[in-house]
C-alpha cells in the first residue's frame, strides 16, 4: 500500500485575489492610479478582487503585463 501524502488545501483565487492587490499597489501605489494607467475597468476589476468575478486567462495575461510580472506571480505566497 503507498503511503499518504497530504497536501494542505490552498484557497488559489484567493491567495490570487491578494497577491493581485499587493503586486498593483507596489507598482503603482493605488488602484485609483492603476485603473487611470491602463485598460482595465474599475468595476471589472473590483469584482475580482472581491472574488465575484474570476478572471480568464487572457485576463491574467493583461494584468500581468500590465505589472511587468508573469502569470504564475499571482499565485507565489508574498
Amino acid at each position: 500500500m503507498a503511503p499518504f501524502c497530504y497536501f494542505p488545501a490552498v484557497d488559489e483565487e484567493a491567495l490570487f485575489r491578494r497577491r493581485l492587490q499587493q503586486l498593483v499597489l507596489q507598482k503603482y501605489g493605488s488602484l485609483d492610479r492603476f485603473y487611470l494607467e491602463t485598460d482595465f475597468s474599475k468595476g471589472h476589476l473590483s469584482q475580482i478582487l472581491r472574488g465575484k468575478r474570476s478572471p480568464s486567462l487572457a485576463t491574467m495575461t493583461k494584468l500581468a503585463t500590465a505589472l511587468n510580472v508573469r502569470v504564475a506571480e499571482f499565485f507565489r505566497p508574498a
